[in-house]
C-alpha cells in the first residue's frame, strides 16, 4: 500500500546514507536534519547542506537509492561533478534507472566524459527480464487486488479489493483458459464499509484476516469515517465478522499490509502512523497489542526462520528486524544488512521463502520482483537476483504468497491508473489485473547480483 503514503513519506525522508553497520536509528534527530536539509536546499546553500549530509550520515542505518541521487545533486552544484558521478555510479551499481535529463540538479553531468559508461550500465540493468509465468488475468478489471493469500481448506485464492471495498475468490484455470474467475465473499455491510488492503489466511482455524481502512482523500465512504481503519477476521463461507479490531490513535493511522504465522498470531503494519502490531490467540482476547513504533512507512511484517525476530519493509529505509517482547515492552529495532550494491528500500510484499526473502519492489526504478538469499542466521542479505522487471504484463506488483512449491504474485494493479481519491483518472482505463508465478526453490543466476 505504499502509493497511498508515498507522499508524506518522501517528504519526510530527505536523505540517506551508508553506515558501516545496521544499527537503530534516533527517528527524532533523524527527522530534524532532515529539517534542516530541507531549509538549506531552499536556500541553495551547498555547502551547508553537503555538512547536513554527513550528519544525516551517522543516523540512517542503510544506503538507498534517493541518498545517493541527493548527495550527486549537491556535489555537482558544488562544481564537483568527479564526485557527484561517483554517487551515480554507485546508484546504477544497484541496478536502478534514473532519467538525469530530465533532472535540472544532474543534468550537468550528461556532458562530463565518465557519464555515458553509467548511462550505458542503467539502459542495460534496466531491459526486461521476465523469469515468471503468467497464469491468468482476473476476470473483474477494475478490482484493484491490493494483497492476495491462499486458503488451504478449499484450495482456493482470495484477494483483497481496493475499490470494491471486499475479498474476492477464485481457483486456478482449467485447460487453455487464461481467466481466472472471481467471486465475491458475503462479507457482511461492516467488512465492505471502507477499502480493503490485506488478507491473510489462518491455516489454523480456517478463519480469513483482513485489513480496511478509510482513507483520506478516497471517496466512496461516509466522511465521517476518514482516517478510521480496522483489522477484521472473518469466515470465508459465510461472510460472518468473527472478531473485529478498532485501531484507535490521536494520530493518523491506517492498517495494511499483515501476515498470519503458523500458530495464528497476526502481525500487522500501520502505514501511516509507523506502528507494527501483534494479535495473539486468534484474536480471542480482543487486544491489538503494539509492539514496535517509529516507522516511517512499514509494509509487510513477515515472521522470520526463528520465530524470534519479524521483518519488517520500511519503505523508504530498508528492512527493520525487531524481536517482540512477550510482555508488551517495545521491541529494539534494527535493520538488516547488506551488500552496498543492493537496495532493500521501496518493498511492498515480502515473503520468507526457506532462507530467501521474496520482495515486491514497487518503489524503485525499475519496478521489481526479488529474491534476497539471506546467510542461514537470516541476519544479512548476501544477495539479490532479480525475477521479473520492466515487462508490460507486470505493470505495478504489489503481494505475493507461497503455495505448492510456486510463489504467486498478483501484478498489473492499477495504481497507477487513479488519482489521489481512489477515481479513475481523465483518459485511462483499466487493464486486468495478472496472476504471475515462479518456482519457489528455481534461482536464475544470470540475473544475480553478488556482494564482492
Amino acid at each position: 500500500m505504499k502509493r497511498l503514503l508515498a507522499a508524506a513519506t518522501v517528504a519526510a525522508i530527505f536523505f540517506a546514507t551508508v553506515p558501516d553497520h545496521a544499527r537503530a536509528m534516533d527517528r527524532a534527530h533523524f527527522l530534524e536534519l532532515n529539517k534542516k536539509g530541507r531549509e538549506l536546499a531552499k536556500q541553495k546553500d551547498w555547502k551547508g547542506l553537503r555538512a547536513i549530509l554527513t550528519e544525516i550520515g551517522k543516523e540512517l542505518p542503510s544506503p538507498t537509492p534517493n541518498y545517493l541521487l541527493r548527495v550527486a545533486s549537491v556535489e555537482a552544484h558544488l562544481g564537483h561533478n568527479a564526485e557527484a558521478l561517483q554517487w551515480m555510479q554507485r546508484y546504477a551499481d544497484m541496478g536502478l534507472s534514473y532519467d538525469v535529463a530530465s533532472d535540472d540538479d544532474l543534468k550537468p553531468l550528461l556532458n562530463e566524459p565518465g557519464w555515458s559508461k553509467i548511462a550505458a550500465q542503467m539502459k542495460n540493468r534496466a531491459l526486461p527480464v521476465m523469469h515468471t509465468q503468467e497464469v491468468c488475468r482476473l476476470s473483474v478489471t477494475d478490482l484493484m487486488p491490493e494483497d492476495i493469500t491462499f486458503h488451504r481448506a478449499s484450495g482456493e485464492f482470495i484477494v483483497s479489493s481496493i475499490r470494491r471495498h471486499s475479498l474476492f475468490r477464485f481457483k486456478l484455470p482449467s485447460g487453455d483458459s487464461k481467466e481466472c474467475m472471481l467471486t465475491e465473499l458475503p462479507l457482511e455491510n461492516e467488512a465492505k464499509r471502507w477499502p480493503v488492503l490485506a488478507v491473510s489466511a489462518d491455516t489454523r482455524t480456517s478463519a480469513v484476516w483482513m485489513t480496511q481502512a478509510a482513507m483520506p482523500g478516497f471517496n466512496g465512504f461516509p466522511k465521517d469515517d476518514e482516517g478510521k481503519t480496522a483489522l477484521l477476521a472473518v469466515d470465508p463461507v459465510s461472510g460472518k465478522i468473527q472478531h473485529k479490531l478498532n485501531l484507535e490513535s490521536k494520530g493518523p493511522v491506517m492498517l495494511g499490509d499483515m501476515s498470519v504465522s503458523q500458530d495464528g498470531t497476526v502481525f500487522v503494519s500501520d502505514g501511516r502512523g509507523g506502528g507494527v502490531f501483534r494479535v495473539r490467540d486468534g484474536g480471542q482476547s480482543g487486544e491489538i497489542e503494539g509492539i514496535a513504533d517509529g516507522f516511517f512507512s512499514p509494509q509487510t511484517p513477515v515472521l522470520a526462520g526463528d520465530h524470534q525476530r519479524v521483518f519488517v519493509p520500511d519503505y523508504s529505509i530498508g528492512v527493520a528486524v525487531l524481536s517482540p517482547s512477550a510482555h508488551g515492552e517495545k521491541a529494539k529495532v534494527t535493520y538488516l544488512e547488506h551488500p552496498a550494491n543492493i537496495t532493500l528500500t521501496g518493498l511492498d510484499g515480502l515473503l520468507l521463502s526457506g532462507d530467501s526473502l521474496i520482495g515486491i519492489q514497487n518503489g524503485t526504478d525499475p519496478e521489481r520482483i526479488m529474491r534476497f538469499r539471506l546467510n542461514r542466521k537470516q541476519t544479512r542479505v548476501l544477495s539479490a537476483e532479480v525475477i521479473e522487471q520492466s515487462t508490460a504484463r507486470m505493470g505495478e506488483p504489489t503481494h505475493a504468497v507461497a503455495t505448492g512449491g510456486w510463489i504467486y504474485v498478483i501484478a498489473n494493479v492499477g495504481w497507477n491508473k487513479v488519482d489521489d481519491h481512489g477515481e479513475l483518472k481523465e483518459g485511462q482505463k483499466f487493464d486486468a489485473p495478472v496472476l504471475l508465478r515462479f518456482r519457489e526453490k528455481r534461482s536464475y543466476t544470470r540475473s544475480l547480483h553478488r556482494h564482492s
